[in-house]
């Protein structure tokens, strides 16, 4: 059946306008978002397709974790249908983000982490960020440093002073990712993090912390009393 042979009432598009977009179930959202189908399918079975796509997250949450290449290994989905969705998946984590980012307080380790949680939590490899503070703890800049592997960021010391000195930090905060929900640091973390704050001292750029967030849980470094140790 093709959208066309559907009656008004049960089209989505039509029935958003009369009744209220809060009235449509996940896959009649996802039609309205891809608005047509192909000759053999409506674009409610496409967005069915596009809900059971994931072999591990069905659902709505499942657009969060495909690409566009597993996008268009469904049949019905190309480009055009792919970017769509794409969008309205990337929309939806930068509103959460918004509303995460006003919350931040930088001497709050918490809310540092509650933002960077939903920034990776869809993201199967480590990322090293670094916050740019000048000496108010304004911040002047967000830079993604280096992107690993599933188990392993690229900490390097040097890039780290590149960029803090490019935006002429006073202080930084640096944060990485672990996939695996594991937030306990590691040797070459704890390592790595000590060769920063020697070096930072040599420059006068100081580092206030460093925390590993995952899914469930954060460390802060500074909490752990680590930085202090240094």
């Amino acid at each position: 059946m093709i959208i066309r042979d559907i009656a008004d009432c049960e089209r989505p598009y039509e029935k958003a306008v009369e009744l209220g977009i809060e009235a449509l179930n996940d896959a009649e959202l996802i039609a309205t978002i891809i608005r047509t189908g192909t000759r053999d399918s409506s674009s409610i079975d496409l967005a069915h397709r596009v809900l059971n796509n994931h072999h591990m997250y069905k659902g709505l949450n499942g657009l969060n974790y495909m690409s566009r290449d597993d996008l268009l290994s469904i049949k019905g989905i190309g480009n055009t249908k792919a970017t769509q969705l794409l969008a309205v998946s990337e929309l939806s984590r930068r509103m959460v983000r918004q509303r995460l980012k006003r919350d931040i307080t930088f001497d709050n380790p918490q809310s540092i982490a509650s933002y960077y949680q939903e920034k990776c939590k869809y993201i199967n490899r480590e990322r090293l960020y670094m916050m740019v503070f000048d000496s108010a703890m304004h911040l002047v800049k967000e830079v993604l440093l280096s992107e690993g592997t599933v188990n392993q960021s690229l900490m390097s010391a040097r890039e780290v002073f590149i960029q803090a000195l490019k935006y002429e930090a006073v202080n930084i905060i640096l944060i990485h990712n672990h996939p695996s929900g594991n937030v306990i640091p590691s040797q070459a973390d704890i390592q790595s993090t000590k060769v920063i704050k020697t070096a930072g001292r040599l420059m006068d750029i100081n580092l206030a912390d460093h925390i590993i967030v995952g899914n469930s849980g954060y460390t802060s470094m500074l909490e752990r009393g680590i930085i202090d140790e240094i």
